[in-house]
């Protein structure tokens, strides 16, 4: 087992991100893959403006760790509107991004890596969102009190990245 840096790339196409953060709430590694307990409940990952998250996990695929994902997060919430077959990984938990005019909480955020070909993918989706055809989801943020909708696509772009665009501010 060896531990890995896994990087996800929140990439905004319309507003500045400032800063943002990710609070696990809930996972599930494969066997083996994080004997140090570096991901644990509670545990906070941070970005800066480049968008990029880090997590310090192995990688093996497992079908236990899909099927925990499906049993929480529905195939049609996801951003590629299907169940996994594999995944190295799963979280759920709180995402916080802070945009030049707004910060955003998102709830019960669901990401998790699988693989695919020869590259290591990201899955997006969540509790809330709700699929909206080419590979995004719309999620609702609350912000100031309100609810505003963003968009995240994870697929048509680089593996590592998720698509972030603010549709109400």
């Amino acid at each position: 087992m060896e531990y890995r840096d896994n990087e996800v790339i929140f990439a905004s196409t319309s507003n500045k991100l400032v800063k943002g953060s990710f609070t696990v709430s809930q996972f599930s590694v494969t066997d083996g893959q994080d004997p140090k307990g570096h991901i644990y409940a509670g545990f906070t990952a941070s970005c800066g403006s480049d968008g990029k998250f880090s997590f310090s996990i192995g990688r093996k695929g497992s079908k236990t760790v899909a099927d925990w994902f499906s049993a929480r997060v529905p195939g049609n919430k996801t951003t590629f509107n299907h169940k996994p077959d594999e995944l190295n990984f799963a979280m759920i938990g709180t995402l916080v991004l802070e945009f030049s005019n707004a910060v955003c909480t998102f709830y019960n955020v669901a990401l998790a890596q699988g693989h695919a070909g020869a590259s290591n993918n990201w899955w997006f989706g969540g509790q809330q969102a709700m699929y909206n055809g080419s590979d995004s989801v719309i999620y609702g943020a609350l912000s100031n009190g309100l609810v505003q909708l963003v968009s995240f696509q994870r697929g048509g772009n680089d593996v590592n990245e998720v698509k972030v665009a603010p549709r109400t501010f």
